[in-house]
């Protein structure tokens, strides 16, 4: 009985050992171990509180997690607990991978002391598991913050703290958060100076300032089309085919920054203004490294009497250089020729503390109206290859940095350096061109500038007048009307951007008449030729070509350099046919209403339209 008994338990065991079990199938599948029929039951695994309590757990082990209420497996190589298998922890702790603390972000990037603020802290975050998450509440500084409790999304999302409160110091409120297991230290938002109180109440400054970076790169520029659309960061092939020379110019604000003026409004007596500091935030979108920065408009307490034109003050990067996008000729100009707002500052103008912006923009240059041209010596190539830089002036209009035709803006030029203006009065790379009043950039204004002294016309001379020459010849006036480059004078030149106008200046820009050009002088307390060399515009004294025999310099000579610089207006004299209103500025003061030859070479600084 006994002997019958093991023989049938022997049998059992050897059929289990070497075949396969099936519960609830009398047929279980040839391939599996272990395999489940029935109908109406199910595989109940392991209900572990967390699977931290699995001691020695193996690779391929399967649990039921009560904590995340979800099914696990030990598995990968090195072999790890997995996230839930199917779908999401149901009423579990939420959980994140990451949070993309670089990224977050306040809206608005910044508050004012004593100021009441609403906004918003977004903060992205990767590997969310759909779990639910508590909602937070905390102040710091004067501020609430609150997040709503919520679930995270499965992947990507962002968790957004609502802000209220009044800002109650200067300088950073800095934020620590945690949230699905991971945490974000120091979290700044920026809280400046109120204006209050910062200006006497006799002085006041002027509104709307701009200060452009030059930043571009460009290897295929060439057909240039007018923007007709705003200014972007994309990038435009004219044609396809890249040009003989790359423009490449990484626009910078240094953390020893740049010193600007901002101009005197009005001012009835003498005072000292408090110190100011406006700190703004640079997105990573619109540097060429993609670090974001803060930049910084600061000026120090400094006295002023009742002649004051400006204060003086400092634009800067705040821990590491802004290197500003650069932008495509092609797109990132603008169809109102400023490029892209990089970031506007507010400051105080009055002594209500009531505040007006000044912007940061970045351009890639204003090219010349004959860029990528060829004059009347096709022969000679495109001559005007210039990218001008716009500089806001004491008038608050903006300029072309530089004389038309400087080295500094010639992009076959080895002094190329498009945000250079002159350092002083002989500075022969800022002098430009010459050119005969009304008559439009056919070659015949170009210079060749060695030295502060001695430049000489790129082309010759001709005696032979015309209306609308075919040639580059700087063309002497020897003829009724003498002084006069053409056969019938022509009172309208150069007074709107019409073709039959002739046109000089980049589209976009116009020769300044003699009222445009007496309000910047006035603006800027300009007096003579050292006080316009220094001022926002930087003219230097660049001289003449004469175009009429018996005069000084010779007829066709470059003279006068380093001592006049002449600057032609786009007013024709009334009185005298063959006069236009040039100013004339020279170390003892400056001229203007009195008229010069329309034969003469003289140099042309672009207003905007």
């Amino acid at each position: 009985m006994i002997r019958k008994f093991i023989t049938g338990f022997a049998l059992t065991i050897s059929a289990i050992v070497f075949s396969q079990v099936g519960i609830g199938t009398a047929t279980p599948h040839t391939s599996a171990d272990l395999e489940l029929g029935s109908p109406n039951k199910a595989l109940y695994l392991n209900r572990v509180a967390n699977t931290s309590l699995i001691d020695d757990p193996q690779p391929g082990m399967l649990i039921y997690d009560l904590e995340d209420k979800c099914v696990k497996a030990y598995q990968g190589d090195p072999s790890a607990w997995s996230d839930c298998l199917i779908g999401s922890p149901v009423n579990g702790v939420g959980t994140v991978a990451s949070l993309n603390c670089g990224s977050a972000a306040f809206s608005p990037a910044s508050g004012t002391q004593g100021t009441a603020y609403t906004g918003t802290l977004t903060v992205p975050y990767t590997g969310g598991n759909g779990g639910p998450y508590g909602s937070q509440s905390f102040a710091q500084d004067g501020l609430t913050f609150t997040l709503p409790a919520g679930n995270f999304a499965n992947g990507a999302g962002n968790l957004v703290y609502n802000i209220t409160g009044t800002p109650t110091a200067t300088g950073t409120i800095s934020v620590n958060i945690t949230a699905g297991g991971q945490s974000c230290n120091g979290l700044a938002l920026i809280v400046n100076q109120n204006g209050t109180g910062v200006l006497p109440t006799n002085i006041t400054l002027a509104q709307n300032r701009r200060y452009f970076i030059a930043s571009v790169y460009d290897q295929d520029y060439l057909p240039y089309t007018a923007p007709a659309a705003p200014a972007s960061t994309n990038v435009v092939n004219a044609d396809g085919a890249s040009e003989t020379v790359t423009v490449n110019v990484q626009g910078a604000l240094t953390t020893a920054g740049i010193t600007v003026q901002i101009p005197v409004a009005s001012v009835t007596g003498s005072g000292t203004i408090n110190a100011w500091t406006n700190t703004i935030i640079v997105p990573a979108s619109l540097t060429e490294d993609g670090v974001s920065r803060q930049i910084q408009l600061s000026w120090a307490s400094q006295s002023y009497t009742a002649s004051a034109k400006f204060i003086t003050a400092t634009i800067k990067s705040v821990g590491g250089t802004l290197n500003a996008k650069k932008l495509d000729i092609n797109a990132g100009i603008g169809n109102d020729y400023i490029g892209i707002l990089l970031g506007m500052f507010q400051y105080p103008y009055n002594n209500a503390g009531a505040v007006t912006g000044y912007e940061v923009r970045d351009i890639p240059g204003i090219p010349d109206r004959m860029f990528g041209l060829t004059d009347n010596t096709p022969a000679a190539g495109q001559r005007h290859n210039f990218l001008y830089l716009p500089v806001q002036a004491e008038d608050g209009n903006i300029w072309l940095n530089n004389n038309l035709g400087a080295n500094y803006n010639n992009i076959n030029h080895a002094s190329f350096n498009p945000t250079q203006q002159a350092t002083g009065a002989g500075d022969h790379n800022a002098y430009g061109s010459l050119f005969q009043w009304g008559r439009k950039p056919d070659g015949h204004e170009l210079i060749n500038r060695m030295g502060s002294t001695g430049g000489t016309g790129v082309t010759g001379t001709s005696t032979t007048k015309s209306n609308n020459p075919t040639h580059s010849l700087f063309i002497i006036s020897n003829t009724a009307p003498v002084g006069d480059w053409r056969v019938n004078t022509d009172n309208t030149l150069w007074t709107t951007n019409d073709p039959s106008d002739n046109p000089v200046c980049p589209v976009g820009f116009h020769v300044p008449s003699e009222t445009e050009f007496l309000t910047w002088i006035n603006s800027a307390g300009v007096t003579n030729g050292p006080t316009s060399a220094v001022s926002m515009l930087k003219l230097p004294l660049s001289g003449k070509r004469m175009g009429t025999t018996g005069g000084t310099p010779s007829a066709g000579i470059v003279g006068n350099e380093n001592s006049w610089g002449q600057y032609w207006s786009s007013t024709a004299s009334t009185t005298f046919n063959q006069y236009a209103h040039p100013f004339v500025f020279h170390p003892s003061g400056y001229e203007y209403g009195v008229g010069s030859n329309r034969a003469d070479g003289l140099t042309v600084r672009c207003k905007k339209d």
